[in-house]
């Protein structure tokens, strides 16, 4: 039986305390530390080899860590141009296969910016451009999610309305929460546990085919921000938003199941407060 049957915690990489520097030691330094989830970033490009991500895959069966990915930050879908559009799309699919070949489940990218686009064209670029992603992952029989991460800025393309679109017109694709960004873009914002609840009951209603909140996956960190959205992430117990106490709260008394990836600078050391005060609220529970 895995550790954490309900909530997986983990960072956004390879955690700080980890002594070595390759995503296989990450893997093993987050089962010492008692964390259940990784999440490799390829921001700046994806160069794991084969070999490599074949043995990532090995150590997290081995130690129950659940294994995704964060795709370059170069990626927007919604570009008419065609070498970025290009490379946007190499840089998912490459994502995707290196990840499935670690055995992960996910790959989490940005879908793009609006630029001069309206948010219907952008909405249809970003669904035509996706339906080619998936047809090319299909035909390569590389069996992945693709998790459209909720953005943070209000010039770009992704809210979460957007992305739960997204998933119902596409096979892979599923929105990935960013609760920082949602606050930060003004989509919801997060104070109390009705808040966050009122961001599930969307997802569980919209989303019900899928039965996606049993196996979520979504990002958390608090968040400076203007008027015109994300600045930068802090480390929790910063400026308390989005509050992180009322969120596991919600998730410990409903009964969820998912992934919690933390983006905060502090990784893994804020992972671990997220998973002790998830842990005192089902206690709290019981």
């Amino acid at each position: 039986m895995p550790s954490f049957p309900r909530i997986r915690f983990g960072p956004a990489g390879i955690p700080i305390q980890c002594e070595g520097s390759s995503t296989l030691e990450g893997v093993r330094c987050c089962k010492e530390l008692g964390l259940s989830a990784m999440e490799m970033e390829f921001v700046q490009g994806v160069r794991m080899k084969e070999d490599a991500a074949i043995e990532v895959g090995k150590a997290a069966k081995e130690f129950d860590i659940s294994i995704s990915s964060h795709a370059p930050y170069f990626v927007n879908l919604c570009t008419d141009d065609s070498l970025k559009l290009a490379n946007s799309k190499k840089h998912i699919i490459g994502s995707a296969r290196i990840t499935a070949l670690a055995g992960g489940n996910i790959t989490v990218f940005h879908p793009g910016f609006y630029q001069k686009l309206t948010p219907k064209e952008a909405f249809d670029a970003a669904k035509t451009n996706l339906k080619a992603i998936e047809s090319e992952l299909k035909t390569r029989n590389i069996k992945i999610r693709l998790g459209a991460e909720t953005v943070g800025k209000k010039s770009a393309f992704g809210g979460l309305d957007e992305n739960i679109k997204l998933a119902q017109e596409l096979d892979m694709v599923v929105p990935v929460p960013d609760f920082a960004h949602l606050h930060a873009r003004g989509d919801q914002r997060l104070k109390t546990e009705d808040d966050y609840r009122a961001v599930f009951d969307k997802l569980e209603r919209e989303l019900s085919g899928i039965d996606y909140i049993r196996h979520f996956h979504c990002h958390f960190s608090e968040i400076n921000y203007s008027d015109k959205g994300e600045l930068n992430h802090f480390a929790l117990g910063t400026n308390n938003e989005p509050p992180i106490k009322p969120f596991m709260k919600l998730l410990a008394e409903n009964g969820y199941s998912g992934t919690v990836i933390c983006e905060t600078p502090r990784l893994d050391y804020d992972s671990l407060m997220m998973k002790d005060e998830y842990e005192r609220a089902l206690s709290k529970k019981k």
